[in-house]
């Protein structure tokens, strides 16, 4: 009942937006140029087939996965080739059935280019048991992304982001640049993606119980749009609720079997808000009792590094393990290709704090709004103390300027070495097209390079 009750709300909200509830192109959505060829990459290529043995084209849908099959070439060393007929012998790094389906909001809606996720399977049964593999050197898991780089006309944010950030955090996906051919025509650069999930390899989580310590762990749960299965948290900002969506145990999972995991989790946040609210919010007994100071700290200086206009209310993370492990909540990244100086919609400049900026954004704008507990946290003097010290070890090491800029040279080499960028914006010419919330100051590849390095400079400088 409740999963019918969502989409029935989903189908009314995508009737007022004026959007299909289960978006689709029986073409899948093929690029502005389909003439494009590809011979020989340094990057990994995926082909994914979608036709039967008819050659009917299977249309992939938004809101259902369907079964189709994907290759991945990967040479160890030197080239991958698209003609594996003529090039015989090459590393295939997967072969087999998976179960795709478009992903995202914005970046659906607001992009031509369309980002996948997928579960790798052991048949061509779309409802059949997935299998666990390894991609492009990734440990193995069944649930994977293909971010599609379109927003974001470096298309190197994301990437970037998760490895500057990665030695301060337990977890943040890792993530692979390919390029992609769909029934024989080329859909240009794509980024292969772990997500934030329950796998060993990823947060390593385990299903709770219903009582004891059991009942306290392992949690997932996403800060983010009421589109999907949620609960609400206790403190409004603005006279807006503001939604937490289940991840794992997914809702369907807990109810109605399980109504004290949906209870739980709920009320751990309730506690936790309470903490913050209260004029002791700051002692022994505070809000420490419930998060992991060091692991929101990262979380605020990454988001604030790259001053993300999604941080902290909109794909915002936050798992919990076992009382008898962890009690506390943490934090991992996700999705920043809108971040450093990328969203011209909300004004957002390079001298202001994004964790401010989003409750006057809230008010004024209709959007999201920051929870407040990251307002609170920084009024905090023994918090504030250690993200700045935190700052300083962050700005010595992986944030200096030099690695910053050494990192920038290698993911731009990375994709113009053998021309991946160039096919790819060949097959989406965007430079001169009006992409949603995108600054359109830059005319070329080179251009927005210069412009992510400029602002990046001017952001390290104001922090």
């Amino acid at each position: 009942m409740q999963k019918i009750l969502y989409i029935i709300i989903f189908l009314m909200f995508a009737f007022v937006q004026g959007i299909e509830a289960d978006s689709w192109d029986a073409d899948n959505y093929k690029p502005y140029n389909t003439e494009v060829v590809l011979e020989k990459t340094n990057l990994p290529i995926i082909f994914i087939d979608t036709r039967d043995e008819e050659k009917n084209t299977t249309a992939i849908h938004k809101d259902y996965r369907v079964a189709v099959r994907m290759k991945i070439i990967n040479n160890a060393e030197g080239l991958n080739y698209a003609d594996t007929v003529t090039h015989k012998g090459q590393t295939v790094d997967y072969e087999g059935w998976v179960a795709i389906k478009y992903r995202g909001f914005s970046s659906f809606f607001d992009s031509d280019k369309k980002p996948y996720g997928f579960n790798t399977l052991e048949t061509a049964d779309v409802d059949g048991k997935k299998e666990k593999v390894k991609l492009l050197g990734m440990p193995e898991d069944n649930s994977w992304v293909l971010l599609a780089p379109y927003h974001d006309r470096s298309m190197i944010r994301d990437v970037m982001m998760f490895q500057l950030a990665r030695p301060y955090f337990e977890y943040i996906p890792k993530a692979k640049f390919c390029e992609m051919i769909i029934d024989g025509t080329y859909y240009g650069v794509y980024i292969l993606c772990e997500k934030p999930g329950k796998g060993k390899n990823r947060l390593n989580l385990t299903e709770p119980g219903d009582s004891g310590d059991e009942l306290t762990g392992d949690y997932l749960v996403e800060v983010d749009r009421d589109d999907e299965p949620h609960f609400f948290l206790k403190y409004q900002m603005f006279d807006k609720d503001i939604a937490v969506q289940y991840s794992f145990p997914e809702y369907d999972d807990m109810m109605p079997d399980h109504p004290a995991q949906v209870a739980y989790i709920k009320q751990r946040f309730d506690d936790m808000e309470d903490a913050l609210n209260s004029d002791e919010f700051a002692s022994t007994d505070g809000y420490r009792k419930y998060i992991d100071v060091g692991s929101f700290i990262d979380y605020q200086l990454s988001s604030e590094f790259a001053l993300n206009p999604d941080a902290y209310r909109l794909s915002t993370n936050i798992y919990k393990r076992r009382d008898s492990v962890d009690p506390r909540f943490k934090t991992t990244l996700w999705d920043f290709n809108m971040s450093f100086g990328n969203n011209i919609a909300e004004d957002l400049l390079h001298n202001e704090w994004m964790y401010k900026k989003g409750k006057v954004l809230a008010a004024q704008m209709n959007k999201a709004p920051v929870p407040f507990w990251w307002d609170r946290l920084t009024e905090d003097e023994a918090y504030l103390n250690s993200m700045k010290e935190r700052w300083t070890e962050y700005r010595l090491s992986n944030y200096s300027n030099g690695q910053i800029t050494a990192l920038i040279d290698s993911l731009v080499n990375v994709l113009n070495v053998e021309g991946a960028c160039d096919r790819n914006y060949q097959a989406w010419p965007i430079w001169d097209k009006e992409i949603p919330l995108a600054p359109t100051t830059a005319k070329s590849y080179a251009e927005e390079i210069a412009n992510l390095r400029q602002w990046i400079e001017d952001r390290l400088a104001w922090i």
